[in-house]
């Protein structure tokens, strides 16, 4: 038998007087709400946003289950590997009839000492805003005490009173140990490595990253892990040595039926080990980035939970954006105003509300223009505000400032900073390359725009970062080159009207009259009333030289 003692000095002392608690209050706190819960008995979920209400529901459940190993360990290292505390299923359970509460004896018999409610658990005061309600309500049933006794109701998840879990606000990725085939003396590569990708995630907002040590010591099958640690995906993979070669493969696993979801390998030298973690790191998180929310919609479109929440808003909006079909890009910002009033502090929405107002501006498709701008700009700028880490939002705000404000000297902080919290995230450099290329530093433009290409050569918005190399090639009079990107980017996504300006600039000093005159037929179709004066005063290009070359060329081009 365990007596429990709430009153005055928290302990959960044996028969000896030894204290079985932990010096985690968090592992303490678990102990005290098994204890006097119905049956001693609770689900996880339940613990985890009781104990970790601010965090995302999968990182709960995570710390929970690091904190449980503590408790259960103190526990059985006290009472000679008593297994006092079981886990079954999704709940968490102390042995019937083997803890026994001191607040509890005392209301069995009201001939005792009157309680001091406010003193009961006092050491575990501040623990958690969802914890401290709960003691607060423990505290008010022991002032009520009646001769009958007393047990704290068990109250689920779903029970209004229970504490709610904080929305699900991304995909879950836990980073499997890479598999050293035929490399036992070089295990601690895949340890490193895995570690090494685990911190490349971890810079990708959007992404919940689970670490290779926790999904390892969650023994079972991948119905565990998903169950326990909440896991959308597991990252897999495997190392080869051949001689001097080293080949890395990796591979993104759905969680909920084993389906491979994407891959990618990779292959060095085997002499500089921390470059190839480095550099595999880098282009895993940049490749997996793009791909996620793309991959995470269709999850959810065959029944995934996350459709009516502000992140699952976001993934149904950011598959229409890109369509660049007129109607499904307006039901993209209803979707966004929608994850916005859903939960009005979630950064990424504004993110992508502010994206969007700039492709309805450069598509020409906003009724009012100087509106659809200001509202961008306030996107933008609140979405900084709420996180100041976001590497996406800070380069989206960057490409506003540039493309929309034409305040180049306020974009380029915004996409260092970008740039220096996630070097691995290829819309920071293409955007950082854009602006550089409107500011006329065409080598610079070229050397990002070439290194977010080299990291997300199958990113499903290659159309996007492609269009730029059409107007550095343009700028740098490589008007045939600057035609060849416009053929294909065009082939690749033929309603973006931004790609085939450039193009026809290029096309025009080429003397392509019969190209450019079928081109500009199909920008008409997406921009009725494109002209050179209008392109003149939207042009955000600082050097007079170069927003002249392009206007020259929409004139040769045949546009009035």
């Amino acid at each position: 038998m365990v007596d429990l003692k709430l009153i005055g000095q928290l302990r959960a002392c044996t028969s000896a007087n030894e204290n079985v608690l932990p010096s985690l209050r968090k592992a303490s706190a678990i102990f005290v709400v098994l204890a006097l819960s119905e049956e001693q008995s609770v689900s996880r979920r339940y613990l985890a946003g009781l104990l970790w209400s601010r965090n995302d529901p999968a990182q709960a459940l995570a710390r929970l289950r690091d904190t449980l190993h503590s408790l259960r360990q103190s526990v059985r290292e006290a009472l000679g590997d008593t297994d006092l505390v079981r886990l079954t299923g999704d709940r968490v359970a102390l042995r019937p009839g083997a803890v026994r509460v001191d607040v509890l004896q005392g209301l069995e018999h009201p001939s005792a000492a009157a309680l001091n409610a406010s003193e009961v658990a006092a050491d575990l005061d501040g623990l958690d805003p969802a914890f401290d309600e709960w003691l607060a309500a423990l505290r008010s049933r022991l002032r009520e005490r009646s001769g009958d006794g007393w047990k704290e109701k068990r109250r689920e998840p779903h029970d209004e009173a229970a504490p709610v879990a904080a929305p699900k606000r991304g995909s879950v990725i836990g980073v499997c140990l890479l598999n050293a085939i035929g490399m036992q003396a070089d295990h601690y590569l895949s340890l490193a490595l895995s570690e090494e990708i685990a911190t490349a995630l971890a810079r990708v907002r959007g992404l919940i990253v689970i670490s290779s040590a926790s999904v390892a010591s969650t023994l079972g099958s991948k119905r565990d892990l998903r169950e326990e640690l909440g896991l959308d995906f597991l990252l897999e993979g495997s190392l080869q040595r051949a001689g001097e070669r080293l080949r890395v493969t990796v591979r993104l696993v759905d969680a909920a039926n084993g389906v491979v979801c994407w891959t990618s390998h990779f292959e060095y030298d085997y002499d500089n080990l921390f470059a190839v973690q480095q550099d595999v790191a880098g282009l895993v998180a940049a490749g997996l980035e793009p791909e996620i929310p793309f991959i995470a919609a269709e999850r959810m479109k065959h029944g995934g939970a996350v459709g009516e929440s502000a992140y699952g808003l976001i993934l149904r909006a950011i598959s229409r954006i890109h369509l660049f079909e007129r109607r499904s890009f307006m039901e993209a910002g209803e979707l966004l105003n929608r994850a916005i009033e859903l939960e009005p502090e979630y950064s990424p929405a504004y993110s992508w509300l502010a994206l969007w107002n700039v492709f309805l501006v450069g598509q020409g498709w906003a009724r009012d223009p100087q509106a659809s701008i200001a509202r961008a700009g306030e996107a933008a700028e609140h979405a900084v505000m709420l996180d100041p880490n976001d590497a996406r939002g800070l380069a989206i705000a960057g490409h506003v400032r540039a493309f929309l404000h034409r305040r180049l000297d306020e974009a380029l902080p915004l996409h260092e900073r970008a740039l220096t919290i996630n070097p691995s995230l290829p819309l920071a450099w293409h955007l950082s390359g854009v602006a550089q290329a409107y500011r006329g530093n065409l080598e610079e433009a070229r050397r990002r725009l070439e290194q977010s290409r080299r990291l997300a050569p199958r990113d499903p918005h290659s159309f996007f970062a492609e269009g730029a190399f059409i107007i550095l090639e343009l700028l740098s009079r490589n008007h045939e080159v600057a035609a060849v990107i416009g053929r294909r980017v065009t082939q690749l996504q033929p309603r973006f009207s931004a790609a085939y300006k450039p193009y026809l600039a290029a096309l025009g000093h080429l003397g392509e009259k019969k190209e450019a005159a079928v081109v500009y037929r199909r920008l008409l179709k997406l921009e009725p009333d494109f002209t050179v004066r209008q392109f003149r005063a939207t042009s955000p290009f600082a050097l007079r030289e170069h927003a002249d070359h392009y206007a020259a060329g929409l004139s040769l081009a045949g546009v009035p």
